[in-house]
């Protein structure tokens, strides 16, 4: 069975990049616009949650740790993606098991993930 990775950013841009990316690679993916449908719960469970750090309506920190604190998402990795100077510090802050600064390789992209699942 394929791994899952969701993905939550608000660019449709990104979105299309990031869907294109991991499932090239093999991956299930699942893309939410918004961090809102993460806290209530719209989604299939993943295998990883890929973050951008400034969501319309959200903060992609928070949203880590939101996730962090809950029985059902605690043990699945978070990666937040930023273009902000500091994201890893802000990020590990946050409970998030990894970041990647933006812009970034496509094989940097792919090594994070393959890290965590």
């Amino acid at each position: 069975m394929k791994k899952r990775i969701l993905i939550t950013d608000d660019d449709e841009g990104v979105q299309d990049i990031f869907r294109l990316i991991f499932e090239r690679a093999g991956y299930d993916v699942q893309i939410l616009g918004e961090g809102l449908s993460i806290l209530e719960n719209n989604y299939k469970r993943p295998d990883l949650f890929v973050l951008d750090r400034q969501l319309s309506g959200q903060d992609g920190l928070k949203v880590c740790r939101f996730l962090k604190s809950q029985n059902t998402t605690k043990d699945i990795p978070v990666i937040i993606v930023s273009a902000t100077p500091g994201i890893g510090k802000m990020a590990k802050e946050a409970g998030a098991d990894d970041f990647i600064e933006k812009p970034f390789q496509i094989k940097d992209l792919l090594g994070v993930v393959e890290r965590w699942i």
